[in-house]
């Protein structure tokens, strides 16, 4: 339970019963704070901003998660049906009026024009949003047409999730090595030159194995592009040709 005082406008009319949903989530510059905290008492770093929020809302000790300043944004809710509002985004405002965070940066479109142009325009400036995002969701906004589409046994018919293609960055390949799995199985890592990606450090990534080198020509000493796959694992995107100087080399298993 995270507890949330309201200041909501005067004179707004609250329901009996008003259920709301909404995902919680730490900022970049507390994700940070913690991991250096966690680093300086020897324990293990969250990989990414979004582990480090859900284990801090599994935390048996609340005192635990209070101090790693969560926030939230409200993206809906369900009501009583005391309320007559027609519509997803008059819904939002409502709830912005009730005291509750809702993103500052939703919108209302009115064409798939519109749409592509606001999906375009976060692509790049996602970067400078103080939490990390993978995604827009784009929603049918009248709450009529929604009853209409109905939803599968796991998801909304009104609504769909825009995965931004993933952020990449360039670093060196500074040696491969083996690993060893639970089963005997080998797997091929690349030890790479520590570089930021999607909020958080990387100094390896999997090449799966032999044939995946192969495919990709990677070598020792070959600089690569990089990007997180699903925003979660490193991978080796390819292989920048032109950046080779004679000084790298092949890996054998």
């Amino acid at each position: 339970t995270i507890p949330l005082r309201l200041f909501r406008k005067t004179g707004l009319k609250i329901p009996s019963r008003l259920e709301v949903r909404g995902e919680v989530y730490l900022a970049k510059d507390e994700f940070k704070r913690i991991n250096t905290e966690r680093e300086e008492e020897g324990l293990a770093t969250f990989a990414n901003p979004r582990n480090a929020a859900a284990g801090s809302l599994r935390q048996i000790d609340p005192k635990n998660t209070a101090s790693r300043r969560l926030n939230i944004f409200i993206y809906g809710a369900v009501a009583s049906g005391e309320l007559d509002i027609a519509s997803h985004y008059e819904m939002l405002n409502y709830l912005v009026d009730a005291g509750l965070k809702i993103n500052p940066n939703i919108r209302k479109a009115a064409s798939l024009k519109e749409i592509k142009r606001y999906l375009e325009s976060w692509e790049e400036k996602r970067k400078d949003l103080p939490y990390e995002t993978d995604g827009v969701v784009i929603k049918v906004n009248d709450f009529g047409y929604q009853r209409k589409l109905g939803q599968t046994s796991r998801n909304p018919r009104w609504a769909i999730a825009y995965k931004f293609p993933p952020e990449e960055e360039v670093t060196r390949i500074l040696d491969i090595k083996v690993s060893v799995g639970r089963t005997g199985a080998l797997t091929p890592v690349a030890v790479l030159r520590p570089v930021t990606v999607a909020g958080s450090t990387i100094s390896n990534a999997t090449l799966h194995n032999e044939d995946e080198i192969r495919r990709k020509d990677v070598k020792v000493g070959d600089w690569v592009a990089v990007h997180k796959a699903g925003d979660v694992i490193p991978e080796i995107v390819k292989v920048i040709k032109e950046r080779r100087d004679g000084s790298q080399q092949e890996f054998t298993m």
